[in-house]
Protein backbone atom coordinates (compact mmCIF):
# COMPACT_ATOMS: atom_id res chain seq x y z
CA UNK A 1 0.00 0.00 0.00
CA UNK A 2 1.35 3.39 -1.01
CA UNK A 3 1.28 6.01 1.74
CA UNK A 4 2.05 8.90 -0.59
CA UNK A 5 5.21 10.90 0.16
CA UNK A 6 4.95 10.59 3.92
CA UNK A 7 8.32 9.40 5.25
CA UNK A 8 7.90 5.91 6.74
CA UNK A 9 10.77 3.90 8.22
CA UNK A 10 10.38 0.13 8.31
CA UNK A 11 12.73 -1.27 10.94
CA UNK A 12 13.28 -4.93 11.81
CA UNK A 13 12.88 -5.11 15.60
CA UNK A 14 13.93 -8.30 17.36
CA UNK A 15 14.37 -7.14 20.95
CA UNK A 16 14.05 -4.15 23.28
CA UNK A 17 17.54 -2.82 22.43
CA UNK A 18 16.70 -2.72 18.70
CA UNK A 19 13.49 -0.84 19.44
CA UNK A 20 15.22 1.74 21.69
CA UNK A 21 17.90 2.33 19.05
CA UNK A 22 15.26 2.73 16.32
CA UNK A 23 13.25 5.22 18.37
CA UNK A 24 16.28 7.43 19.02
CA UNK A 25 17.52 7.21 15.43
CA UNK A 26 14.17 7.96 13.75
CA UNK A 27 12.50 10.18 16.39
CA UNK A 28 9.09 9.16 15.03
CA UNK A 29 5.71 10.74 15.69
CA UNK A 30 4.06 7.36 15.63
CA UNK A 31 5.05 3.75 16.16
CA UNK A 32 3.08 0.97 14.47
CA UNK A 33 3.33 -2.39 16.20
CA UNK A 34 1.95 -5.79 15.35
CA UNK A 35 0.21 -7.68 18.12
CA UNK A 36 3.23 -9.82 19.08
CA UNK A 37 5.52 -6.77 19.34
CA UNK A 38 3.51 -4.91 21.96
CA UNK A 39 5.24 -6.67 24.85
CA UNK A 40 8.55 -5.04 23.80
CA UNK A 41 7.31 -1.72 25.21
CA UNK A 42 7.29 -3.25 28.69
CA UNK A 43 11.08 -3.48 28.54
CA UNK A 44 11.56 0.25 27.88
CA UNK A 45 11.82 2.65 30.79
CA UNK A 46 9.64 5.75 30.76
CA UNK A 47 12.65 8.08 30.34
CA UNK A 48 13.78 6.03 27.31
CA UNK A 49 10.44 6.37 25.51
CA UNK A 50 9.80 9.67 23.68
CA UNK A 51 6.38 11.30 23.52
CA UNK A 52 4.78 9.11 20.92
CA UNK A 53 1.57 7.61 19.64
CA UNK A 54 1.55 3.84 19.42
CA UNK A 55 -0.78 2.38 16.79
CA UNK A 56 -1.52 -1.22 17.65
CA UNK A 57 -2.89 -3.93 15.42
CA UNK A 58 -5.03 -6.45 17.33
CA UNK A 59 -4.11 -5.14 20.78
CA UNK A 60 -3.37 -7.44 23.68
CA UNK A 61 -5.58 -5.94 26.36
CA UNK A 62 -3.27 -6.16 29.43
CA UNK A 63 -0.22 -4.86 27.54
CA UNK A 64 -2.17 -2.06 25.87
CA UNK A 65 -3.72 -0.99 29.16
CA UNK A 66 -0.31 -0.76 30.86
CA UNK A 67 1.28 1.28 28.08
CA UNK A 68 -1.70 3.63 27.75
CA UNK A 69 -0.99 4.82 31.31
CA UNK A 70 2.61 5.78 30.58
CA UNK A 71 3.41 9.51 30.42
CA UNK A 72 3.67 10.89 26.88
CA UNK A 73 2.25 7.73 25.30
CA UNK A 74 -1.04 7.60 23.40
CA UNK A 75 -2.28 4.19 22.28
CA UNK A 76 -4.57 3.88 19.25
CA UNK A 77 -6.16 0.52 18.49
CA UNK A 78 -7.35 -0.68 15.12
CA UNK A 79 -10.17 -3.14 14.64
CA UNK A 80 -9.59 -6.85 14.13
CA UNK A 81 -11.86 -6.69 11.08
CA UNK A 82 -10.90 -5.79 7.54
CA UNK A 83 -7.59 -4.93 5.90
CA UNK A 84 -5.06 -4.38 8.71
CA UNK A 85 -2.80 -2.12 6.65
CA UNK A 86 -5.75 0.03 5.59
CA UNK A 87 -6.86 0.38 9.19
CA UNK A 88 -3.36 1.23 10.32
CA UNK A 89 -2.92 3.80 7.55
CA UNK A 90 -6.27 5.38 8.39
CA UNK A 91 -5.30 5.64 12.06
CA UNK A 92 -1.96 7.19 11.05
CA UNK A 93 -3.71 9.79 8.90
CA UNK A 94 -6.05 10.68 11.74
CA UNK A 95 -3.03 11.17 13.99
CA UNK A 96 -0.96 13.27 11.59
CA UNK A 97 -3.60 15.52 10.02
CA UNK A 98 -3.21 19.21 10.94
CA UNK A 99 -5.43 20.67 13.62
CA UNK A 100 -7.57 23.78 13.11
CA UNK A 101 -6.38 27.11 14.40
CA UNK A 102 -7.58 27.79 17.91
CA UNK A 103 -10.33 30.37 18.09
CA UNK A 104 -9.33 33.40 20.15
CA UNK A 105 -12.10 35.89 20.73
CA UNK A 106 -10.79 38.72 22.92
CA UNK A 107 -13.96 40.68 22.27
CA UNK A 108 -17.07 40.39 20.15
CA UNK A 109 -17.01 43.21 17.60
CA UNK A 110 -20.28 44.94 16.82
CA UNK A 111 -21.50 45.46 13.28
CA UNK A 112 -22.03 43.57 10.07
CA UNK A 113 -21.13 40.02 9.22
CA UNK A 114 -20.32 40.28 5.51
CA UNK A 115 -20.83 37.25 3.25
CA UNK A 116 -18.88 37.36 -0.01
CA UNK A 117 -20.73 35.39 -2.68
CA UNK A 118 -24.44 34.78 -3.18
CA UNK A 119 -24.28 31.12 -4.15
CA UNK A 120 -26.57 28.64 -2.42
CA UNK A 121 -23.97 27.82 0.26
CA UNK A 122 -23.79 31.44 1.43
CA UNK A 123 -27.56 31.90 1.14
CA UNK A 124 -28.16 28.99 3.52
CA UNK A 125 -25.37 30.30 5.75
CA UNK A 126 -26.95 33.77 5.81
CA UNK A 127 -30.21 32.29 7.08
CA UNK A 128 -28.43 30.45 9.89
CA UNK A 129 -26.51 33.58 10.90
CA UNK A 130 -29.60 35.81 10.93
CA UNK A 131 -31.31 33.32 13.22
CA UNK A 132 -28.22 33.40 15.45
CA UNK A 133 -28.54 37.19 15.80
CA UNK A 134 -26.03 38.42 13.21
CA UNK A 135 -26.53 41.55 11.17
CA UNK A 136 -25.88 40.16 7.69
CA UNK A 137 -24.89 41.73 4.36
CA UNK A 138 -24.27 39.68 1.19
CA UNK A 139 -22.11 41.08 -1.63
CA UNK A 140 -21.66 39.63 -5.11
CA UNK A 141 -20.20 40.76 -8.41
CA UNK A 142 -23.27 39.56 -10.32
CA UNK A 143 -26.34 41.71 -11.00
CA UNK A 144 -29.50 41.27 -8.96
CA UNK A 145 -31.03 37.91 -10.01
CA UNK A 146 -34.49 39.17 -9.01
CA UNK A 147 -34.26 41.71 -11.83
CA UNK A 148 -32.66 39.73 -14.69
CA UNK A 149 -32.82 36.13 -15.96
CA UNK A 150 -29.56 35.72 -17.88
CA UNK A 151 -25.99 36.30 -16.74
CA UNK A 152 -22.48 36.58 -18.05
CA UNK A 153 -21.09 33.07 -17.47
CA UNK A 154 -17.84 34.44 -16.10
CA UNK A 155 -19.65 36.84 -13.79
CA UNK A 156 -21.66 34.29 -11.85
CA UNK A 157 -20.91 31.04 -10.07
CA UNK A 158 -22.40 27.56 -10.26
CA UNK A 159 -25.70 28.44 -8.56
CA UNK A 160 -26.91 30.87 -11.22
CA UNK A 161 -24.77 29.37 -14.00
CA UNK A 162 -25.85 26.44 -16.14
CA UNK A 163 -29.47 25.30 -16.04
CA UNK A 164 -32.13 25.76 -13.37
CA UNK A 165 -31.83 22.33 -11.74
CA UNK A 166 -30.02 20.55 -8.93
CA UNK A 167 -30.14 17.16 -7.18
CA UNK A 168 -29.45 16.25 -3.56
CA UNK A 169 -28.28 12.70 -2.81
CA UNK A 170 -26.20 11.20 -0.05
CA UNK A 171 -23.19 10.76 -2.31
CA UNK A 172 -23.83 13.80 -4.50
CA UNK A 173 -20.60 15.30 -3.23
CA UNK A 174 -17.95 12.65 -2.93
CA UNK A 175 -14.32 12.06 -3.81
CA UNK A 176 -14.76 11.62 -7.53
CA UNK A 177 -11.40 9.88 -8.07
CA UNK A 178 -11.95 7.20 -5.43
CA UNK A 179 -11.98 3.85 -7.20
CA UNK A 180 -11.24 1.53 -4.29
CA UNK A 181 -8.65 1.58 -1.54
CA UNK A 182 -6.06 -0.26 -3.64
CA UNK A 183 -6.50 1.98 -6.69
CA UNK A 184 -3.62 4.02 -8.03
CA UNK A 185 -4.75 7.29 -9.61
CA UNK A 186 -1.23 8.16 -10.77
CA UNK A 187 -1.02 4.94 -12.80
CA UNK A 188 -4.03 5.96 -14.92
CA UNK A 189 -3.18 9.69 -15.06
CA UNK A 190 -6.80 10.75 -15.68
CA UNK A 191 -5.91 14.45 -15.53
CA UNK A 192 -3.47 14.15 -18.40
CA UNK A 193 -6.09 12.85 -20.85
CA UNK A 194 -9.07 14.39 -22.57
CA UNK A 195 -12.61 13.30 -21.70
CA UNK A 196 -12.72 11.33 -24.97
CA UNK A 197 -9.63 9.38 -23.90
CA UNK A 198 -11.01 8.23 -20.52
CA UNK A 199 -9.73 11.37 -18.80
CA UNK A 200 -10.91 14.57 -17.13
CA UNK A 201 -9.44 17.30 -19.30
CA UNK A 202 -11.32 19.76 -21.48
CA UNK A 203 -7.98 21.33 -22.43
CA UNK A 204 -4.86 19.52 -23.59
CA UNK A 205 -2.39 18.80 -20.81
CA UNK A 206 0.45 20.29 -22.85
CA UNK A 207 -1.38 23.64 -22.87
CA UNK A 208 -1.62 23.80 -19.08
CA UNK A 209 0.55 26.27 -17.19
CA UNK A 210 3.28 25.01 -14.85
CA UNK A 211 1.05 25.94 -11.90
CA UNK A 212 -1.88 23.98 -13.32
CA UNK A 213 0.34 20.98 -13.95
CA UNK A 214 1.56 21.10 -10.33
CA UNK A 215 -2.11 21.11 -9.26
CA UNK A 216 -2.63 17.97 -11.37
CA UNK A 217 0.48 16.33 -9.89
CA UNK A 218 -0.94 16.85 -6.40
CA UNK A 219 -4.33 15.49 -7.34
CA UNK A 220 -2.94 12.40 -9.03
CA UNK A 221 -0.46 11.83 -6.19
CA UNK A 222 -3.23 11.04 -3.71
CA UNK A 223 -3.08 7.32 -2.74
CA UNK A 224 -6.26 5.33 -3.30
CA UNK A 225 -6.70 4.49 0.39
CA UNK A 226 -6.43 8.18 1.31
CA UNK A 227 -9.05 9.23 -1.24
CA UNK A 228 -11.25 6.60 0.42
CA UNK A 229 -10.72 8.22 3.83
CA UNK A 230 -11.58 11.59 2.31
CA UNK A 231 -14.63 10.12 0.57
CA UNK A 232 -16.01 8.88 3.89
CA UNK A 233 -15.55 12.32 5.46
CA UNK A 234 -17.16 14.12 2.52
CA UNK A 235 -20.18 11.81 2.42
CA UNK A 236 -20.64 12.26 6.18
CA UNK A 237 -21.38 15.94 5.51
CA UNK A 238 -24.03 14.99 2.96
CA UNK A 239 -25.59 12.60 5.45
CA UNK A 240 -25.66 15.32 8.11
CA UNK A 241 -27.20 17.77 5.64
CA UNK A 242 -30.11 15.49 4.71
CA UNK A 243 -32.04 16.07 7.91
CA UNK A 244 -31.11 19.75 7.91
CA UNK A 245 -32.69 20.19 4.47
CA UNK A 246 -35.89 18.54 5.72
CA UNK A 247 -35.98 20.88 8.72
CA UNK A 248 -35.30 23.92 6.54
CA UNK A 249 -38.18 23.08 4.18
CA UNK A 250 -40.52 22.51 7.13
CA UNK A 251 -39.60 25.84 8.75
CA UNK A 252 -39.66 27.88 5.54
CA UNK A 253 -42.12 26.26 3.09
CA UNK A 254 -42.14 29.46 1.03
CA UNK A 255 -38.66 28.49 -0.22
CA UNK A 256 -40.24 25.68 -2.25
CA UNK A 257 -42.88 27.75 -4.04
CA UNK A 258 -42.58 27.34 -7.79
CA UNK A 259 -39.30 25.40 -7.66
CA UNK A 260 -40.63 21.98 -8.85
CA UNK A 261 -39.45 20.29 -5.68
CA UNK A 262 -39.53 16.50 -6.11
CA UNK A 263 -38.80 14.28 -3.06
CA UNK A 264 -38.30 11.10 -5.10
CA UNK A 265 -34.96 10.18 -6.66
CA UNK A 266 -34.22 7.26 -8.98
CA UNK A 267 -30.84 5.89 -9.95
CA UNK A 268 -30.65 4.24 -13.36
CA UNK A 269 -27.86 1.84 -14.40
CA UNK A 270 -26.89 0.84 -17.90
CA UNK A 271 -24.84 -2.23 -16.98
CA UNK A 272 -25.47 -5.18 -14.65
CA UNK A 273 -22.09 -4.71 -12.96
CA UNK A 274 -22.76 -1.10 -12.00
CA UNK A 275 -26.31 -2.00 -10.89
CA UNK A 276 -25.05 -4.75 -8.56
CA UNK A 277 -22.31 -2.56 -7.10
CA UNK A 278 -24.71 0.34 -6.59
CA UNK A 279 -27.11 -1.71 -4.47
CA UNK A 280 -24.32 -2.49 -2.00
CA UNK A 281 -23.13 1.13 -1.95
CA UNK A 282 -26.56 2.72 -1.49
CA UNK A 283 -27.41 0.31 1.33
CA UNK A 284 -24.09 1.14 2.99
CA UNK A 285 -24.82 4.86 2.76
CA UNK A 286 -28.30 4.45 4.22
CA UNK A 287 -29.80 5.86 1.01
CA UNK A 288 -31.44 2.68 -0.32
CA UNK A 289 -35.24 2.60 -0.49
CA UNK A 290 -36.07 -0.16 -2.96
CA UNK A 291 -35.21 -1.94 -6.21
CA UNK A 292 -37.46 -1.11 -9.13
CA UNK A 293 -37.74 -3.90 -11.71
CA UNK A 294 -37.73 -2.83 -15.34
CA UNK A 295 -41.36 -3.80 -15.90
CA UNK A 296 -42.38 -1.63 -12.92
CA UNK A 297 -40.15 1.21 -14.13
CA UNK A 298 -41.92 1.14 -17.48
CA UNK A 299 -45.26 1.40 -15.69
CA UNK A 300 -44.16 4.19 -13.35
CA UNK A 301 -42.32 6.14 -16.04
CA UNK A 302 -43.69 5.15 -19.48
CA UNK A 303 -41.09 7.35 -21.15
CA UNK A 304 -38.58 4.55 -20.45
CA UNK A 305 -40.47 1.80 -22.29
CA UNK A 306 -38.50 2.20 -25.52
CA UNK A 307 -35.10 2.37 -23.76
CA UNK A 308 -35.92 -0.73 -21.68
CA UNK A 309 -36.98 -2.65 -24.78
CA UNK A 310 -33.69 -1.67 -26.44
CA UNK A 311 -31.64 -2.96 -23.49
CA UNK A 312 -30.41 0.49 -22.45
CA UNK A 313 -31.43 0.05 -18.80
CA UNK A 314 -30.06 -2.77 -16.62
CA UNK A 315 -31.76 -1.76 -13.37
CA UNK A 316 -33.13 1.03 -11.22
CA UNK A 317 -33.10 1.98 -7.55
CA UNK A 318 -35.18 4.40 -5.56
CA UNK A 319 -32.89 6.21 -3.11
CA UNK A 320 -33.01 9.08 -0.66
CA UNK A 321 -32.78 12.44 -2.35
CA UNK A 322 -34.67 15.24 -4.04
CA UNK A 323 -34.44 17.72 -6.88
CA UNK A 324 -35.49 21.32 -7.44
CA UNK A 325 -34.96 24.28 -9.72
CA UNK A 326 -31.89 25.86 -8.11
CA UNK A 327 -32.23 29.36 -9.58
CA UNK A 328 -35.88 29.65 -8.60
CA UNK A 329 -35.03 28.24 -5.16
CA UNK A 330 -32.21 30.74 -4.69
CA UNK A 331 -34.40 33.64 -5.74
CA UNK A 332 -36.92 32.54 -3.11
CA UNK A 333 -34.06 32.46 -0.61
CA UNK A 334 -33.07 36.02 -1.47
CA UNK A 335 -36.66 37.19 -0.96
CA UNK A 336 -36.92 35.41 2.41
CA UNK A 337 -33.58 36.79 3.58
CA UNK A 338 -34.43 40.31 2.46
CA UNK A 339 -37.63 40.06 4.48
CA UNK A 340 -35.54 39.12 7.52
CA UNK A 341 -33.38 42.22 7.19
CA UNK A 342 -30.43 40.84 5.18
CA UNK A 343 -28.93 43.46 2.86
CA UNK A 344 -27.70 42.55 -0.62
CA UNK A 345 -25.13 44.55 -2.58
CA UNK A 346 -25.09 43.47 -6.22
CA UNK A 347 -22.54 44.45 -8.90
CA UNK A 348 -19.97 44.66 -6.11
CA UNK A 349 -16.75 42.75 -6.79
CA UNK A 350 -14.38 42.16 -3.86
CA UNK A 351 -10.95 42.38 -5.45
CA UNK A 352 -8.60 42.30 -2.46
CA UNK A 353 -8.39 41.66 1.25
CA UNK A 354 -6.60 44.37 3.21
CA UNK A 355 -4.31 43.35 6.07
CA UNK A 356 -2.06 44.93 8.69
CA UNK A 357 1.63 44.32 9.30
CA UNK A 358 0.80 41.22 11.34
CA UNK A 359 -1.14 39.74 8.42
CA UNK A 360 -4.53 40.15 10.08
CA UNK A 361 -7.44 41.11 7.86
CA UNK A 362 -8.54 44.71 8.29
CA UNK A 363 -11.06 45.10 5.48
CA UNK A 364 -12.16 44.17 1.97
CA UNK A 365 -11.59 46.28 -1.09
CA UNK A 366 -14.47 46.80 -3.52
CA UNK A 367 -13.30 49.20 -6.22
CA UNK A 368 -12.25 52.42 -4.48
CA UNK A 369 -14.12 51.48 -1.30
CA UNK A 370 -12.74 49.54 1.68
CA UNK A 371 -15.42 47.67 3.60
CA UNK A 372 -14.71 47.31 7.32
CA UNK A 373 -17.02 44.85 9.07
CA UNK A 374 -17.17 42.74 12.21
CA UNK A 375 -16.83 39.33 10.52
CA UNK A 376 -16.36 38.00 7.01
CA UNK A 377 -17.60 34.73 5.46
CA UNK A 378 -15.90 34.10 2.14
CA UNK A 379 -17.37 31.48 -0.22
CA UNK A 380 -16.14 32.54 -3.66
CA UNK A 381 -16.77 29.41 -5.71
CA UNK A 382 -14.30 29.22 -8.58
CA UNK A 383 -14.39 32.99 -9.10
CA UNK A 384 -12.38 34.35 -6.17
CA UNK A 385 -10.06 36.70 -8.06
CA UNK A 386 -8.72 38.00 -4.76
CA UNK A 387 -5.25 39.20 -3.88
CA UNK A 388 -4.14 38.40 -0.34
CA UNK A 389 -1.20 36.26 0.77
CA UNK A 390 -2.99 35.35 3.99
CA UNK A 391 -5.50 33.09 2.20
CA UNK A 392 -3.16 30.71 0.43
CA UNK A 393 -5.93 28.10 0.26
CA UNK A 394 -7.64 30.15 -2.43
CA UNK A 395 -4.84 29.28 -4.85
CA UNK A 396 -5.86 25.61 -4.68
CA UNK A 397 -9.38 26.26 -5.98
CA UNK A 398 -9.52 25.30 -9.63
CA UNK A 399 -12.27 25.33 -12.26
CA UNK A 400 -14.33 22.44 -13.59
CA UNK A 401 -16.92 22.89 -16.33
CA UNK A 402 -20.21 20.98 -16.47
CA UNK A 403 -22.43 20.71 -19.57
CA UNK A 404 -26.24 20.92 -19.94
CA UNK A 405 -28.84 20.40 -22.63
CA UNK A 406 -32.64 20.74 -22.47
CA UNK A 407 -35.26 18.34 -23.89
CA UNK A 408 -39.03 18.78 -24.13
CA UNK A 409 -41.12 16.83 -21.61
CA UNK A 410 -44.74 17.02 -22.81
CA UNK A 411 -45.31 13.54 -24.28
CA UNK A 412 -45.00 10.64 -21.79
CA UNK A 413 -43.38 13.04 -19.33
CA UNK A 414 -40.63 12.04 -16.97
CA UNK A 415 -41.92 12.91 -13.48
CA UNK A 416 -38.94 12.16 -11.20
CA UNK A 417 -35.27 13.17 -11.17
CA UNK A 418 -32.68 10.61 -12.23
CA UNK A 419 -29.04 9.91 -11.62
CA UNK A 420 -27.65 7.77 -14.41
CA UNK A 421 -24.61 5.51 -14.32
CA UNK A 422 -23.69 5.88 -17.98
CA UNK A 423 -22.08 3.60 -20.50
CA UNK A 424 -20.39 4.45 -23.77
CA UNK A 425 -18.43 7.56 -24.75
CA UNK A 426 -16.41 9.08 -21.88
CA UNK A 427 -18.23 6.97 -19.27
CA UNK A 428 -15.23 5.54 -17.41
CA UNK A 429 -14.02 8.73 -15.73
CA UNK A 430 -15.22 12.34 -15.80
CA UNK A 431 -18.58 11.58 -17.40
CA UNK A 432 -19.47 8.33 -15.67
CA UNK A 433 -22.71 9.85 -14.41
CA UNK A 434 -25.54 12.01 -15.69
CA UNK A 435 -28.33 13.98 -13.99
CA UNK A 436 -31.77 14.19 -15.59
CA UNK A 437 -34.13 16.59 -13.83
CA UNK A 438 -37.72 17.45 -14.79
CA UNK A 439 -38.77 21.06 -14.40
CA UNK A 440 -40.07 24.05 -16.30
CA UNK A 441 -38.18 26.50 -18.44
CA UNK A 442 -38.41 30.30 -18.35
CA UNK A 443 -41.63 30.13 -20.40
CA UNK A 444 -43.13 27.58 -17.96
CA UNK A 445 -42.98 24.77 -20.52
CA UNK A 446 -42.32 21.25 -19.17
CA UNK A 447 -38.74 20.24 -19.92
CA UNK A 448 -36.03 17.96 -18.63
CA UNK A 449 -32.59 19.35 -17.88
CA UNK A 450 -29.81 16.91 -18.75
CA UNK A 451 -26.23 17.25 -17.55
CA UNK A 452 -23.18 15.04 -17.56
CA UNK A 453 -19.49 15.17 -17.05
CA UNK A 454 -16.83 17.39 -15.59
CA UNK A 455 -14.05 18.89 -17.63
CA UNK A 456 -10.99 20.43 -15.99
CA UNK A 457 -10.27 23.83 -17.53
CA UNK A 458 -7.59 25.18 -15.18
CA UNK A 459 -6.99 27.44 -12.22
CA UNK A 460 -9.22 30.26 -13.45
CA UNK A 461 -12.71 30.16 -14.98
CA UNK A 462 -11.69 32.24 -18.00
CA UNK A 463 -9.66 29.27 -19.27
CA UNK A 464 -12.99 27.80 -20.40
CA UNK A 465 -12.60 29.98 -23.49
CA UNK A 466 -9.70 27.72 -24.49
CA UNK A 467 -11.60 24.50 -23.74
CA UNK A 468 -13.09 22.05 -26.19
CA UNK A 469 -16.54 21.47 -24.73
CA UNK A 470 -17.81 19.30 -27.58
CA UNK A 471 -16.65 16.14 -25.78
CA UNK A 472 -18.83 16.82 -22.74
CA UNK A 473 -21.66 17.71 -25.08
CA UNK A 474 -21.24 14.36 -26.84
CA UNK A 475 -21.47 12.55 -23.48
CA UNK A 476 -24.81 14.03 -22.49
CA UNK A 477 -26.24 13.88 -26.01
CA UNK A 478 -25.42 10.17 -26.34
CA UNK A 479 -27.06 9.31 -23.01
CA UNK A 480 -30.12 11.49 -23.63
CA UNK A 481 -30.60 10.00 -27.10
CA UNK A 482 -30.31 6.44 -25.75
CA UNK A 483 -32.67 6.88 -22.77
CA UNK A 484 -35.19 9.27 -24.34
CA UNK A 485 -35.10 8.68 -28.11
CA UNK A 486 -38.49 10.30 -28.72
CA UNK A 487 -37.75 13.39 -26.61
CA UNK A 488 -34.33 13.75 -28.21
CA UNK A 489 -35.83 13.53 -31.69
CA UNK A 490 -38.44 16.14 -30.79
CA UNK A 491 -35.70 18.43 -29.42
CA UNK A 492 -33.87 18.11 -32.75
CA UNK A 493 -37.06 18.84 -34.68
CA UNK A 494 -37.66 22.01 -32.63
CA UNK A 495 -34.06 23.17 -32.97
CA UNK A 496 -33.49 23.00 -29.19
CA UNK A 497 -30.11 21.31 -29.74
CA UNK A 498 -28.93 23.85 -32.31
CA UNK A 499 -28.43 26.60 -29.73
CA UNK A 500 -25.19 27.02 -27.80
CA UNK A 501 -25.34 24.59 -24.85
CA UNK A 502 -25.32 25.87 -21.30
CA UNK A 503 -22.48 25.23 -18.90
CA UNK A 504 -21.45 26.22 -15.41
CA UNK A 505 -18.08 26.46 -13.67
CA UNK A 506 -17.62 24.64 -10.39
CA UNK A 507 -14.79 24.87 -7.84
CA UNK A 508 -12.44 21.95 -7.27
CA UNK A 509 -9.43 21.38 -5.06
CA UNK A 510 -6.41 19.18 -5.69
CA UNK A 511 -7.19 17.11 -2.57
CA UNK A 512 -10.82 16.49 -3.52
CA UNK A 513 -11.84 17.92 -0.15
CA UNK A 514 -13.80 21.05 0.51
CA UNK A 515 -12.15 23.96 2.28
CA UNK A 516 -12.86 25.35 5.72
CA UNK A 517 -10.50 27.74 7.47
CA UNK A 518 -10.72 30.72 9.78
CA UNK A 519 -8.53 33.70 10.63
CA UNK A 520 -8.54 36.25 13.44
CA UNK A 521 -9.23 39.73 12.10
CA UNK A 522 -7.52 42.84 13.40
CA UNK A 523 -10.77 44.06 14.98
CA UNK A 524 -11.21 40.89 17.04
CA UNK A 525 -13.68 39.32 14.61
CA UNK A 526 -13.16 36.37 12.32
CA UNK A 527 -12.83 35.64 8.63
CA UNK A 528 -14.20 32.22 7.72
CA UNK A 529 -13.29 30.66 4.37
CA UNK A 530 -15.47 27.93 2.86
CA UNK A 531 -15.76 26.45 -0.62
CA UNK A 532 -14.04 24.20 -3.13
CA UNK A 533 -16.77 21.62 -2.70
CA UNK A 534 -16.04 19.67 -5.88
CA UNK A 535 -19.56 19.83 -7.38
CA UNK A 536 -21.25 19.29 -4.00
CA UNK A 537 -21.79 22.76 -2.56
CA UNK A 538 -25.57 22.53 -2.80
CA UNK A 539 -25.67 19.11 -1.11
CA UNK A 540 -23.52 20.24 1.82
CA UNK A 541 -24.83 23.79 2.22
CA UNK A 542 -26.64 23.17 5.55
CA UNK A 543 -23.56 21.48 7.06
CA UNK A 544 -21.34 24.35 5.92
CA UNK A 545 -23.79 26.88 7.38
CA UNK A 546 -23.77 25.07 10.72
CA UNK A 547 -19.96 25.02 10.77
CA UNK A 548 -19.73 28.75 9.99
CA UNK A 549 -22.24 29.59 12.71
CA UNK A 550 -20.28 27.53 15.24
CA UNK A 551 -16.97 29.15 14.27
CA UNK A 552 -18.40 32.65 14.67
CA UNK A 553 -19.61 31.84 18.17
CA UNK A 554 -16.21 30.52 19.24
CA UNK A 555 -16.65 26.78 18.71
CA UNK A 556 -14.26 24.85 16.45
CA UNK A 557 -16.44 22.71 14.14
CA UNK A 558 -15.48 19.23 12.99
CA UNK A 559 -15.50 20.54 9.41
CA UNK A 560 -12.51 22.72 10.28
CA UNK A 561 -10.50 19.53 10.78
CA UNK A 562 -11.68 17.37 7.89
CA UNK A 563 -11.61 20.28 5.39
CA UNK A 564 -8.37 21.79 6.69
CA UNK A 565 -6.54 23.30 3.66
CA UNK A 566 -3.25 21.61 4.57
CA UNK A 567 -4.69 18.19 5.36
CA UNK A 568 -3.48 16.56 2.14
CA UNK A 569 0.04 18.00 2.60
CA UNK A 570 0.66 15.40 5.31
CA UNK A 571 0.94 12.70 2.66
CA UNK A 572 1.66 14.68 -0.50
CA UNK A 573 4.72 16.69 0.58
Amino acid sequence: MSLGKRHINFVQVDDVTNLIDALHECDPKALILASAQQVLLDGIKDDQLPDITVIVEKPQAPVAARNAKRPGVTVLHVSDDGDAMLLLATALERLLRPRPRAIVMPRAPQGETLLVGSGIVNLVTALDLVKAGHEVTVVDRMPNPLEIDSFDRLQTGATFGGMDARIFSLNESRHHLFRGHASNVAAHQPFRKRVSDAGWLSRDHAEMSAEEQRWIDRLEGLPGWLSGVYNTDIVSQNQASAGMWDALFAQHPQLLRGVNYNPTLLRIYQSEASFDAAQRLERHLGAFRRVIANHELAQLQPCFAEAIAAGAIAGALEVEGFSLNIKSFSRNFIRVLSGMGVRFRWNTAITALCSDDAGRITGLRAGDEVLRVANVVLCPGAHAGLTCGTLEALSDISSMVGMWITLPNEHLPLSVPLKIRRRGFGASQAAEGANIIPGRDAQSRPVIYCSSGHGYVGLTPDRVSQAGLHELLTCIKDTSRELFPDKYAEAERRGMLDVEPEYCIRPWTSSGLGLFDRFDMANGGQLVLTGGHNTGGFAQAPSVACAVRDALRGVTPHMAEIYHPQRADTFLL
